[in-house]
């Protein structure tokens, strides 16, 4: 190979490193800028993870009062009695439920509403 060939391969390469090197730049700032659009979509996703959470809360307390208002004295004093621990269902009435689970006898029974009259 005479020198002229080397040199213009030379070059070549020179300009090839060049064209690499700024698509290397590119990518790199590409990707800087997923990353950061990945972390501000983590941030938020877990900002409205929380917000939905505590609106559900709210909403269900917000359900729990109302059915409280709207419960006859009757079904609002088993209400009490279940919420202190206690079984009202017929199969296990006025003995502590243990580690306060829930009893789906006793639930049935806070579920049911009369039929209204017409």
């Amino acid at each position: 190979m005479s020198p002229k060939e080397i040199s213009k391969k030379l070059d070549q390469w020179q300009e090839n490193l060049g064209q690499m090197s700024e698509e290397a730049t590119t990518l790199i700032d590409e990707w800087r800028a997923i990353v950061m659009e990945n972390q501000d979509l983590k941030t938020e996703n877990r900002y409205l993870r929380e917000r939905v959470q505590e609106l559900t809360a709210a909403a269900e307390a917000e359900d729990r009062k109302q059915q409280k208002d709207t419960l006859t004295p009757a079904l609002q004093n088993l209400m009490n009695i279940y919420e202190d621990g206690y079984h009202i269902c017929n199969i296990s009435y006025g003995q502590r439920r243990e580690n306060n689970e829930q009893c789906m006898f006793c639930l049935e029974i806070l579920q049911w509403k009369p039929a209204k009259k017409k």
